[in-house]
């Protein structure tokens, strides 16, 4: 007499048991589809009832009707679309374009979906509508729904009763004027701190109490007219938070990026400065030490007041700061002379605008990336040069995008050799015994299976996100981590068109002769009159500026500028060329003046010392 109860017993006395079938499945509303949703649209979707829902089926795994009154109940909404088909994700699963899943004759069942040749494996399974496009009203909620919509809430601006997840998108679009004129609200929501000035004025006018209403920065409550005495305007000026929303509405991303750093920088104008101090003396590697050094201070306001100081060299003023911004991202960009790595020392590896993190664990131990994103995000608030050629998919992790969804390309691995092995798995043809022996070796290194006919697809897609973004996670998030220190945050996460600005691609870093030539201001006639050269000279010197800038190379002209200004960024307000009495080409950076001299008569002698000139840039100032 005991407890026990055989397997065969059970099997015999109770009914058949029915595997159960756990799947997540996406339900659109639009027949003509064919595109993944965002993450916007997933949450319109969810809330008219379709969307993402991870469905658990019980029963007949053969049984086409079965499954279909199975998914008709998950989504019902979908009994008016006339039928549906199912899709799924094409080629890679960072891919956004969806592809319809071949219907058998009999329907679709969940065997044939399980089916290795179907490939499916673990991707969402896309549902559409196949005759109707479905409509997106929010769907009634049963009691015993768990979803959470809140209590419905008033609108103040048309009075009627809306639910707790809909009001806000409901008060953006409401424009009905409101019933009553007894108290009107405005509320414009800040993450600034509460107690800063503002400026308000209101103006009353009309018998029916027609009010207009500005603010900023807070919240007031205007009392009926009748209790005030009589119109009036208060002013107080704003001192520190002035204009600080505007740049989340601002319609071009530069302006956006423009009035978010001067906010920034504004509010701690009166902050303690920031020392960099470079010895022109020492070598180029105790320069970047210095440099490195700075930059690894921990607890650091990087938007204080920067003072930038060489040492050997009697420059002063914004050109310095340019050119340590210049030195700072050239040394990110190409990579610092130091070896701490044998080969020497690059940060960001790879082709142009496929760099990805070094996966050097010695610089990801020692916090290279928190230092790189600082230097990136520091010269970002000063208008200097920025980081470009970046991987996409880097860039798409970087700011909170999932590693699955990100589109890699096979040019973002780095390493050649595994680049090559992970090619052998692209195509259909048959893999040889030494390719399968490449690809299974590289595999097993990073836990993955062998490679079979049913996952080569699916192996491909894991070794190349492994190869990407799995070696590199580590060295991005200390990237963000060094972004944020910065403060700049906010500006990239609320405004997602400034990103394009701290991370440009390679080509639009280059300077063109015509970018060049646009932002020139050429000497004018009355000042030829005052110069201590002739007016033929002149147009002689400044011809052959021109001849130089548009025959030169878009390294050349990045340099021009560079010796121009002091970085290789254009400005805003355009550059000056004054022809003067010396001997060789200079100068003044803080004011974007180069001087040329007037002595040249042949253009290949004003060629060759202009080119002396722009290369000394890697030794400061004046240095021909």
């Amino acid at each position: 007499m005991g407890g026990r109860r055989t397997a065969g017993r059970q099997t015999l006395s109770g009914p058949a048991h029915l595997h159960s079938y756990t799947h997540l499945f996406c339900c659109l509303e639009d027949k003509n589809a064919a595109l993944v949703p965002n993450r916007y649209a997933k949450e319109r979707l969810a809330a008219a009832g379709f969307g993402e829902k991870r469905l658990t089926f019980k029963g007949s795994h053969t049984d086409s009707n079965e499954f279909l009154e199975f998914l008709m109940d998950a989504y019902p909404k979908l009994r008016n679309g006339g039928g549906f088909e199912l899709l799924k994700i094409s080629g890679t699963t960072r891919s956004r374009h969806l592809i319809v899943i071949p219907c058998p004759n009999e329907g679709y069942y969940v065997r044939y979906l399980k089916d290795p040749q179907t490939q499916i494996g673990h991707s969402t399974v896309f549902i559409r509508p196949m005759q109707r496009t479905l409509n997106l009203d929010p769907a009634c909620r049963s009691e015993g729904d768990n979803v959470l919509i809140g209590p419905n809430q008033k609108c103040v601006i048309c009075g009627e009763e809306f639910p707790f997840s809909r009001i806000k998108d409901h008060s953006n679009n409401c424009t009905r004027p409101s019933q009553s004129s007894g108290e009107v609200q405005i509320e414009l929501t800040t993450e600034r701190a509460s107690g800063s000035q503002v400026r308000f004025e209101s103006t009353f006018t009309g018998a029916q109490g027609n009010e207009t209403t500005r603010a900023r920065n807070t919240r007031h409550s205007v009392p009926p007219q009748e209790m005030l005495p009589s119109p009036e305007v208060v002013d107080i000026d704003p001192t520190e938070e002035s204009g600080f929303s505007d740049w989340r509405i601002a319609p071009d991303p530069t302006e956006a990026a423009k009035m978010f750093k001067e906010d920034i920088l504004s509010q701690h104008a009166t902050g303690k400065s920031l020392c960099l101090t470079m010895d022109l003396g020492d070598s180029a590697a105790e320069r970047e030490r210095a440099v490195l050094t700075f930059y690894k201070k921990a607890n650091v306001e990087w938007a204080c007041p920067l003072t930038c100081t060489l040492k050997g060299d009697p420059a002063i003023g914004d050109g310095v700061t340019r050119h340590f911004f210049a030195t700072i991202m050239s040394k990110l960009q190409a990579g610092f002379e130091m070896k701490f790595v044998p080969g020497g020392t690059l940060l960001f590896e790879g082709e142009q605008d496929h760099l990805i993190p070094s996966t050097s664990h010695l610089l990801l131990e020692s916090d290279f990336f928190v230092v790189a994103g600082r230097m990136i995000g520091h010269s970002f608030l000063h208008d200097g040069p920025c980081l470009g050629g970046l991987s996409p998919a880097v860039l798409h992790v970087l700011f909170g995008g999932s590693p699955e969804e990100a589109t890699i390309d096979i040019k973002d691995c780095v390493d050649l050799d595994i680049r090559e092995t992970i090619k052998l798995l692209e195509g259909t043809a048959e893999l040889s015994s030494e390719e399968k022996k490449l690809i299974n070796e590289l595999a097993l290194s990073w836990d993955l299976p062998l490679v079979t006919c049913d996952n080569r697809r699916w192996l491909f897609d894991k070794l190349i996100l492994h190869a990407v973004l799995g070696r590199t996670s580590r060295q991005v998030k200390q990237l963000r981590r060094g972004l944020k220190e910065t403060l700049i945050w906010p500006l990239l996460t609320e405004r997602k068109d400034t990103i394009p600005l701290l991370f440009p691609r390679a080509s639009d870093l280059q300077c063109t002769p015509r970018m060049v030539l646009e932002k020139i201001n050429w000497p004018t006639q009355d000042e030829d009159e005052d110069s201590e050269v002739s007016l033929e000279d002149s147009c002689r010197l400044t011809g052959f500026l021109r001849t130089f800038i548009e025959m030169a190379s878009p390294v050349i002209l990045g340099k021009l500028v560079q010796f121009w200004i002091g970085w290789n960024v254009l400005p805003r307000h355009g550059l000056d060329v004054t022809v003067v009495e010396s001997n060789f080409p200079s100068s003044s950076t803080c004011f974007h003046q180069l001087k040329l001299p007037g002595h040249y008569k042949e253009y290949c002698m004003f060629e060759r010392d202009i080119l002396a000139a722009i290369w000394s840039t890697e030794t400061g100032f004046g240095m021909v």
